[in-house]
């Protein structure tokens, strides 16, 4: 990321805040041929099909991903962030992925991440699991909300 130095006011944090969502989403449309490429391989991968992940809901739910990007990765992997991977969570309880060290709350909680869930969840965690650990307020807009499950759905199922 280059940044201009233009003040020190809310101008620089703005270029610091805004710029890599602005290049996140310049990058979310490749080019044909890199798209005809990669929906073969995402065939062969058993991955999802090219039509759910060019559609605008999906693009929107991977921009809105990069804020959960930062504590959660989408498959189980060798290190786990601050946060559990979503691999396979449709479905799952939570406290679920073995190894991580969830909290007192989450482990008590008694419910199945399913969507009307995870909406739920996604709106305020701290009304679905009071004392969670998640540092993290909600969406507030609905279809912004649809549009990162969309997404997470899509991308969190088992391969």
């Amino acid at each position: 990321m280059s940044l201009q130095r233009l003040s020190l006011g809310a101008t620089w944090v703005s270029l610091l805040v805004i710029a890599p969502l602005a290049g996140a989403a310049q990058s979310a449309a490749p080019s044909q041929s890199a798209a005809s490429k990669s929906a073969a391989a995402a065939q062969s991968a058993g991955a999802p099909q090219p039509a759910a992940v060019q559609s605008p809901e999906y693009r929107r739910g991977r921009l809105l991903y990069i804020q959960c990007g930062a504590c959660h990765e989408l498959q189980p992997g060798p290190v786990e962030k601050a946060g559990p991977h979503l691999g396979g969570i449709f479905g799952r309880p939570p406290a679920a992925v073995p190894g991580f060290n969830y909290s007192a709350a989450m482990r008590g909680a008694r419910l199945v991440w399913d969507r009307p869930t995870l909406d739920r969840w996604l709106e305020r965690p701290s009304a679905v699991v009071p004392g969670n650990s998640m540092a993290f307020a909600g969406i507030a807009s609905a279809a912004d909300r649809a549009a990162l499950l969309h997404y997470i759905e899509i991308e969190s199922a088992p391969r």
